[in-house]
């Protein structure tokens, strides 16, 4: 089968915006293909200017969206990594800003702490057999370790407004005890495909029940790997290092994967 058209999409705030400009040449060098697909940056309305990503994110097919929607504020601790709330409200986008302005079968998130270093030719046509709900790179864990298990408490409180998961059961993921994470097979979002109509499936879950624009969990790929789990919806796994990416997760390792991909 041919592989379906796409949109790509990133999410920046303040941070994020800098990293992007600082990886997008690595893509315009080795993932020329990026620029034959529509693209949405959603932004933080707080802290960017979008002017910014027009001037510096060279594509022919480039949208903005303006991100939160108004009157909507997200809960968390400042000083944890999990609950953040800035952390917390990008990750959020990557469920309801598809589901409002991707008009492709699918979309492809890529983060802004991914480098392209080769191989344009990397998508494979046999993932998209199917229809699978996410294409993703391939992970062991979860952190924190009881968001699964939050995750069923979610279903089960909200069984009428879940209509749709009465068939299904929980997941009962449950981490040895004293453990900071939860050991098992499951997605880390980085480089992924995901259907459009799952994800808007999960917005509107999502929507139904902790109010608008919000999520049962502040993880973007931890929410929709579990639902896609729990509704049997396929799930292809695969090793995106291996297709032409590296992803680092330092500013200083960042822009020395960003110097080897340009000029080494």
């Amino acid at each position: 089968m041919n592989v379906p058209d796409y949109t790509l999409v990133i999410g920046v705030d303040k941070k994020h915006l800098r990293q992007l400009i600082q990886v997008w040449p690595t893509f315009i060098k080795h993932k020329p293909s990026l620029l034959k697909q529509p693209m949405v940056v959603f932004y933080d309305k707080y802290e960017v200017n979008p002017t910014y990503i027009y001037e510096y994110v060279k594509h022919p097919n480039i949208r903005t969206h303006k991100w939160p929607i108004d009157n909507i504020e997200y809960e968390g601790q400042a000083d944890s990594k999990w609950t953040n709330p800035q952390r917390y409200k990008m990750l959020a986008g990557f469920v309801h800003v598809p589901s409002m302005c991707v008009e492709t079968d699918y979309w492809l998130k890529l983060d802004t702490d991914t480098v392209a270093t080769g191989n344009d030719d990397w998508i494979d046509s046999k993932w998209f057999e199917g229809s699978p709900a996410i294409i993703s790179q391939r992970w062991g864990f979860t952190k924190p370790a009881n968001q699964m298990l939050l995750l069923d408490a979610w279903v089960k409180e909200n069984k009428e407004l879940l209509s749709e998961m009465d068939q299904s059961s929980p997941l009962n993921l449950t981490p040895n005890e004293g453990s900071s994470r939860l050991n098992h097979k499951r997605i880390i979002s980085w480089c992924s495909f995901f259907n459009t109509a799952f994800t808007t499936t999960c917005s509107d879950f999502a929507n139904r029940t902790c109010g608008w624009y919000k999520l049962p969990v502040p993880s973007q790929d931890g929410y929709v790997w579990y639902l896609a789990k729990r509704m049997n919806k396929r799930i292809v796994t695969t090793n995106m290092k291996a297709r032409g990416f590296k992803h680092r997760n330092t500013e200083r390792n960042i822009k020395q994967a960003i110097s080897e991909s340009l000029y080494a």
